[in-house]
């Protein structure tokens, strides 16, 4: 079955024979092809053998479905005969084509991720290491297919590449994957089951000191916006990166001054009501309008660049280590020496909250950790107003401790004053 082939614009270019009906076999996938009558329709075939007979399967009309919708469709079928399994009888018996990896994770991401409006930068997170790490090994394979061998091999490869933490991150997704398949009666059992994390993750413990925060509050305001403002907003509120880069001027309550936060938009899938400070007030206040959300380079979309907005970050500290506001102290001891994350921000206001006499509990509810005893379960009370003290105590401290830096978030803006 010599043919072409196929592109999009020669499929809608042939013209129909004569009489009887044509078929054009595409080189590209052997046994796939394109079959046109002399009343001008057009559909697609392909072409396979099970045992010593061949068989044509019809796999549905064009241009309803598309040139490459209709490869996948025939590689699904070849797939199959792989397996010893007849796509045509299982056709005509009414039975579904297998559900492969590829589309169950297509139609996880828009059912399950997308329906339930999971932050955008989860979202391209679980992509990308579907992407990059599992749809690499197990593209086109049945899911039914995929054995707890399997799981273990491809969390093994990523391990020993040397990344054992994203070999956990896989191991949560993939799980996460499998039950909602499990919920949608694509598969009975996950071979996810019983599997344990491969790698050793080692627990941060990185809090910044109070000079080192001055030292920072300083460097964020060259930074400027976005990302300046955004660290800055980061320290204050306690919340997480992702949320905090989600976050659009409608979730802003400016009565009440609070940012609410949808269950769907938080990693624990938890509503959270975060209490804005003075200080947290007066960042918003000047940062500029230019789209929905807050901290943006476009206005349509959530911040991103993060690591090379923290590299200049670094840089601009390194350089300037010896330059510190008066009364600060050692310049070395002011400048974060040690390695540190955006996530250590929200690390340190916790650590400095509970260090200003706020209860482990109520930073639980400033953090929107999960509440698992017995008590969480049926007590649904806000903490608002003890949120509200917490934080506006962390604010006053940070306040105080950055009243010698240069202009804060502005011109003319007192640090004090707008912590108080």
């Amino acid at each position: 079955m010599k043919g072409k082939i196929l592109s999009d614009r020669a499929v809608a270019s042939i013209k129909p024979p004569p009489f009887g009906r044509l078929e054009i076999w595409d080189a590209a996938l052997p046994g796939f092809g394109l079959r046109v009558t002399d009343k001008g329709a057009k559909s697609w075939v392909a072409m396979y053998r099970m045992g010593n007979r061949k068989h044509r399967l019809t796999l549905g009309a064009y241009p309803k479905i598309k040139l490459g919708a209709a490869r996948d469709l025939a590689r699904n079928a070849f797939r199959a005969v792989g397996e010893g399994l007849d796509p045509g009888a299982a056709k005509q018996a009414g039975r579904r084509a297998p559900d492969t990896v590829d589309s169950v994770v297509d139609e996880f991401i828009h059912r399950h991720l997308e329906a339930q409006k999971r932050s955008p930068s989860y979202i391209k997170e679980t992509r990308r290491i579907f992407e990059k790490h599992v749809l690499l090994r197990w593209r086109g394979r049945d899911i039914k297919s995929i054995t707890r061998r399997d799981v273990l091999d491809l969390l093994d490869t990523i391990a020993d590449a040397g990344a054992p933490v994203m070999a956990n991150r896989t191991l949560s997704a993939v799980r996460k994957l499998f039950n909602w398949a499990i919920s949608r009666d694509i598969i009975e059992a996950s071979p996810v089951s019983r599997v344990g994390k491969p790698g050793a993750e080692t627990k941060r413990e990185r809090a910044l000191s109070d000079g080192e925060i001055r030292r920072l509050w300083t460097a964020l305001d060259t930074l400027a916006y976005p990302f300046g403002f955004f660290l800055k907003f980061a320290l204050v509120t306690a919340q997480r990166k992702g949320e905090i880069a989600s976050l659009r001027w409608s979730d802003i309550d400016g009565t009440l001054r609070t940012w609410e936060l949808a269950a769907a938009g938080t990693k624990g899938d938890r509503a959270h009501a975060v209490p804005l400070s003075p200080l947290a007030w007066a960042i918003l206040d000047d940062v500029p309008r230019i789209g929905e959300f807050v901290f943006t380079t476009r206005g349509d979309r959530p911040l991103g660049g993060f690591s090379k907005a923290k590299q200049r970050l670094d840089r601009m500290l390194a350089e300037g280590g010896a330059n510190q506001p008066s009364g600060s102290g050692n310049a070395v001891s002011q400048t974060p020496s040690e390695p540190w994350t955006i996530h250590d921000l929200r690390r340190t206001a916790a650590t400095g909250m509970g260090r200003l006499g706020v209860s482990r509990f109520i930073i639980g509810r400033v953090l929107n950790h999960a509440d698992r005893s017995v008590t969480g379960i049926y007590d649904r009370h806000e903490y608002l107003n003890e949120k509200r003290q917490a934080l506006e105590a962390w604010g006053n401290h940070l306040g105080n401790l950055v009243e010698r830096a240069r202009e804060n978030m502005g011109p003319g803006r007192d640090v004090r004053r707008a912590a108080g």
